[in-house]
């Protein structure tokens, strides 16, 4: 009966040095969780910001003053337009319009 004491005496004094650590171990595990938490918060209000800012640069009133003020374009002439059996064959001589000729100078 003394060994029987002294080897549930031992058993518990593992299982109790066994649940310290495993108590620490999960501690750790929960500040990491936490930590993750609260970095996919910050990431989903960066990208609801983000998110924001391209339905601004992609508004298409904005977008077509921008295209008016700097890239100069303008209506296509019907001398520049070609049919596809006109191009493979290679036919046409390249031209440029004169309002073009006229904005170079």
């Amino acid at each position: 009966m003394r060994q029987a004491t002294i080897l549930t005496l031992l058993v518990a004094a593992m299982m109790s040095v066994a649940l310290f650590f495993l108590k620490y171990e999960v501690n750790g595990l929960e500040s990491e969780l936490n930590a993750l938490n609260r970095a996919i918060v910050a990431d989903r209000e960066l990208i609801h910001v983000l998110e924001a800012e391209w339905s601004h640069l992609n508004n298409s009133g904005r977008l077509k003053a921008l295209a008016e003020r700097h890239l100069n374009l303008r209506p296509t002439e019907p001398a520049q337009l070609r049919s596809a059996g006109e191009l493979l064959l290679g036919e046409v001589a390249v031209t440029v319009p004169a309002s073009a000729k006229r904005q170079a100078q």
